[in-house]
């Protein structure tokens, strides 16, 4: 099928030379050109930094002719030039009003320079990259040559960072889509290759054993969790068994996830999986009952929610005969009211946290 990123609108400069020359001898052109521009970035990244007082950052290694050319045939049809990240940077904002500054202090610091700023993933209307993760490049120009910085969201990093985005190449590389249950991942591997995961998987935790763990270890908590697949998958169902109780407590200590949280049923889904194999019935009977009661309620509030839509829907017809425009003046207002709100939160934020601006104007 088409790609839509051949459809980019911002490319690298394109040289007369180019019209004589290889794909694979331009992406070497551009490899240099890179090096040239990339102390300018890094000045730019250090100032932007400094400014908002960020401490992840990260500029460079220029990307390589190999990788261009590979991701030029991969998203571009092959065009080198559409190839923005051949000089690039990394920025983390540790929230959306820092990432709102940041915007404000490049616009400001070196606004001509700047080409493009992709915000599209970050828009509620859009949607996300592979995987659901969600950023915004700004790209700009400096020696002649388009530079890209990556601007993260901390929160997301911290889900994602250097080893998520290693990930995610190899899942694009691979044609590797989303698995419904992620320890399919481990089918068709030997009992030989699942002992040696199993070690490694030890040794990742062994820093942290499972009794000390908190809720908010995210980390180990994901490890563990990736550990357990390994058991299940091994047939060593009563560790398996012993790390899923463990897990299950500390997502229902978590504020944020609970004990109805669709990650805590899906490890009791584990857990009776886990029960069953060893014939602990009796205790399997008393997840599965607990699923079933979360999936009664989830129904229940599906039915309301419909029920209310349904309402709407009765009442709707009726409405538009009388204001035909009613529904489009109601919208268009509550954008506006939005678009107000989030303008005055801004502006307190903004005086509170990001006085020095005024500076930069």
């Amino acid at each position: 099928g088409g790609n839509i990123g051949a459809e980019k609108p911002l490319t690298q400069v394109h040289r007369d030379d180019y019209d004589n020359m290889s794909n694979s001898a331009i992406a070497k052109d551009l490899v240099q050109r890179a090096e040239v521009a990339l102390p300018s970035l890094v000045e730019i990244c250090k100032a932007l930094a400094g400014s908002l007082g960020m401490e992840e950052v990260g500029v460079g290694p220029v990307k390589d002719a190999g990788a261009a050319l590979r991701k030029a045939e991969k998203k571009y049809e092959g065009d080198v030039l559409k190839v923005t990240d051949y000089c690039r940077a990394l920025l983390v904002v540790k929230d959306f009003p820092t990432l709102l500054a940041l915007l404000e202090l490049a616009r400001d610091s070196f606004g001509p320079l700047i080409r493009r700023v992709k915000l599209s993933t970050l828009k509620t209307d859009r949607g996300s990259k592979p995987g659901g993760y969600r950023d915004c490049i700004i790209n700009l120009e400096l020696k002649d040559h388009i530079c890209e910085i990556h601007i993260h969201l901390w929160p997301m990093w911290v889900v994602c960072g250097v080893d998520g985005f290693r990930h995610y190449r190899h899942c694009l590389e691979y044609s590797t889509d989303t698995f419904g249950d992620p320890f399919e991942a481990l089918a068709g591997l030997d009992r030989k290759t699942m002992a040696e995961l199993i070690v490694m998987a030890e040794e990742a935790v062994a820093d942290m054993p499972l009794e000390t763990l908190e809720w908010y270890h995210e980390k180990f908590i994901l490890d563990y969790f990736a550990e357990t697949g390994l058991f299940l998958h091994h047939g060593l169902h009563e560790w398996a068994e012993t790390t899923l109780r463990a897990l299950i407590k500390l997502r229902c200590q978590s504020p944020d996830i609970g004990p109805d949280h669709h990650e805590t049923i899906t490890l009791y889904r584990y857990l009776e999986q886990a029960l069953r194999a060893q014939k602990k019935n009796e205790e399997a009977e008393e997840v599965a009952h607990r699923i079933f009661k979360n999936k009664q309620q989830k129904r229940t509030e599906k039915v309301e929610a419909e029920r209310s839509l349904w309402n709407q829907w009765v009442m709707e017809p009726f409405e538009s005969i009388v204001d035909p425009n009613k529904k489009e003046r109601e919208e268009e207002e509550k954008i506006k009211k939005e678009v107000r709100a989030s303008k005055k939160a801004w502006r307190k934020i903004r005086e509170e946290r990001f006085k020095f601006l005024d500076g930069a104007e």
